[in-house]
């Protein structure tokens, strides 16, 4: 069954919820995983990859947009729609509702910050889970 992760922090503003997703991206990285970055649209996977490129300015995490390249050859895939291509591993949902291929990956992380519309949706998103009899885990951030 499918690992589902909750990360919650109070912390609010823009662009909170891209750094999370950066952050937990690069931890699962250096364990040698796949990872898919879900947005809610391409415009929003385009600011994902470019915030990913910009912070840490010391760090470097190897990324694409799932629209600019074959999505086997990058360990982290950025991307929106139907379709995660072969992705199967770690799904990070950024996206306001829980997307359809979720329970096609290991692992799904979701992210839930101090902002209002992101914490309703990431409760709304926890229920989800919960109603269909998913273990849940919740870190504390």
């Amino acid at each position: 069954m499918t690992e589902i992760l909750f990360y919650i922090t109070e912390q609010a503003g823009e662009g909170m919820q891209t750094a999370l997703a950066r952050r937990i991206a690069e931890k699962a990285w250096r364990q040698s995983r796949r990872i898919y970055v879900h947005c809610r649209d391409d415009a929003h996977a385009r600011e994902v990859d470019a915030a990913f490129w910009a912070q840490p300015a010391t760090g470097f995490l190897p990324h694409d947009l799932a629209a600019d390249t074959p999505m086997a050859e990058t360990p982290v895939v950025v991307g929106h729609g139907d379709d995660p291509g072969d992705h199967h591993d770690v799904l990070i949902n950024l996206a306001p509702e829980v997307p359809d291929f979720a329970t096609r990956f290991q692992r799904v992380a979701e992210m839930i910050t101090g902002d209002g519309p992101l914490r309703e949706a990431g409760r709304a998103r926890f229920r989800f889970y919960r109603d269909r009899g998913f273990q849940i885990q919740s870190h504390r951030l």
